[in-house]
């Protein structure tokens, strides 16, 4: 009796041991724990533009500065050489011969003239005639003609031509007189770079018999060769 209880006790701790091996009655594995994520920064985007446009007129005024290190001796500044231009030689007017002029008063007022700057040469536009318009202001008895004489007088030196045309004016016959002057009708134009083209209007009973005359008009009027405007 003693044997057949001991084996029914060992019969019951063997089932036991089995039903722990059984899935259902083991206990479960714990779950790891889920890491708790922490809240992250806020992430600010940088624009690609500018967020204001640059002002393209503004000037920037403010000088640069330079600012020397402790106990460096301050930069010695040379003083830059002035320039003194070199001015051309001083004009000279040849004196005029006295025979240009006649006692009493002048009895004519210029009234125009077509241009101040007449040219020659091929590589300049310009005038290559002028026109003078000159108007009687004194009765002149046995006034027949009014000439113009003219002469070239280098602008910087005392070389010039001698008087000369004559040219008799046309009038309107009521005190007007007026001539054109062509660039070739003045002697030896071609010798003189730039010169001064000096004029003279001369009231004559005969081309010989002056009764009045114009002051000489020295520099008012130049003709100048175009090298001298297209060097």
């Amino acid at each position: 009796m003693k044997k057949i209880v001991l084996a029914m006790i060992e019969f019951i701790l063997a089932g036991c041991s089995a039903l722990q091996d059984l899935p259902f009655l083991q206990s479960p594995t714990p779950a790891p724990a889920i890491a708790t994520s922490s809240p992250q920064p806020p992430v600010t985007l940088i624009s690609d533009g500018y967020t204001n446009t640059p002002d393209l007129f503004v000037i920037n005024t403010q000088a640069p500065t330079d600012t020397l290190a402790a106990g460096a001796p301050s930069p010695t500044k040379t003083p830059i050489p002035s320039l003194t231009p070199i001015a051309r030689s001083t004009i000279t007017f040849e004196p005029v011969d006295v025979a240009l002029f006649t006692p009493g008063p002048n009895p004519f007022l210029l009234t125009s003239k077509s241009t101040t700057q007449l040219v020659w040469g091929s590589t300049c536009d310009g005038s290559r005639s002028i026109k003078f318009i000159v108007q009687l202001v004194v009765p002149l008895k046995r006034l027949k003609y009014v000439l113009l004489y003219l002469r070239l007088q280098d602008k910087y030196s005392g070389r010039h031509t001698d008087w000369g045309a004559g040219a008799i004016l046309s009038d309107n016959d009521r005190g007007t007189y007026f001539y054109t002057i062509e660039l070739d009708q003045i002697k030896d134009y071609k010798l003189y770079e730039d010169a001064w083209l000096q004029f003279q209007f001369v009231a004559a009973a005969v081309p010989r018999k002056r009764l009045g005359a114009s002051a000489v008009d020295r520099n008012s009027v130049s003709l100048t060769h175009c090298t001298v405007f297209n060097p």
